[in-house]
């Protein structure tokens, strides 16, 4: 997972600590890609949620761990009644003077009112979030969307899920060799192979990193819930 959401949501219901760790010893395209992924996602008490993720690089396909990046995000449902969280991001990247912070607003867009019974009935849960505000950085005007979703298949199997995040910046000061509200995205099928052991394969795209954009990686997932 390069970004997002992920997983970004709260998802309805138990459990409420779920620790994913995903393995990637196959990269298509760029072999010094993002090889090893934790995230976390916790329901705490009074309305609030956590969800993180932190990447790796090297793990498996250089023989040395490297860390890339994390988001840290807390959210606070703003009521019983709204789809709506508000939205605290902490972001870490590799490199001097990569670490920002962002407010936003959440949509639980398959919470909503009229919307809930067809998302219900496609097994869709689909999550928008609006970072408002960044700090920490040089061009403060910046603001983003994060776009995150899974659906199941229950009709098919209940070993098969697809899931996967759109991330796109907007008003940042960029090279005039990157697009200039570039995407940061990932689609990723998994099969659980048996108990809590899936196969995963992603299809990534970061137009951040101009001339290595597109990128397939595969591996092995593996989730604790309690």
């Amino acid at each position: 997972m390069i970004a997002a959401c992920p997983a970004h949501t709260q998802e309805g219901g138990p459990p409420k600590l779920t620790i994913e760790f995903n393995l990637y010893p196959y990269q298509h395209t760029i072999p010094d890609d993002v090889d090893f992924t934790t995230m976390i996602r916790a329901r705490l008490p009074a309305r609030f949620s956590y969800f993180s993720y932190t990447n790796m690089k090297g793990v498996v396909t250089g023989g040395s761990a490297v860390f890339d990046r994390s988001e840290q995000n807390l959210r606070y449902s703003v009521s019983d009644h709204l789809p709506l969280d508000l939205n605290f991001q902490g972001v870490l990247a590799r490199g001097d003077g990569n670490d920002f912070y962002q407010l936003g607003i959440g949509w639980r867009i398959h919470d909503t009112p009229g919307l809930e019974s067809f998302f219900d009935r496609i097994n869709l849960i689909y999550r928008m979030t609006f970072q408002l505000k960044q700090f920490e950085v040089d061009d403060n005007d910046a603001w983003a969307v994060e776009h995150w979703f899974k659906m199941t298949f229950p009709q098919i199997s209940d070993r098969l899920y697809v899931s996967g995040f759109v991330d796109q910046s907007f008003d940042q000061d960029l090279p005039d060799t990157m697009p200039s509200n570039p995407i940061v995205g990932e689609l990723q099928l998994g099969v659980r192979l048996w108990n809590r052991f899936y196969a995963i394969g992603e299809y990534r795209v970061n137009q951040r990193r101009v001339g290595d954009e597109y990128n397939f990686a595969a591996g092995i997932e593996y989730k604790f819930h309690w």
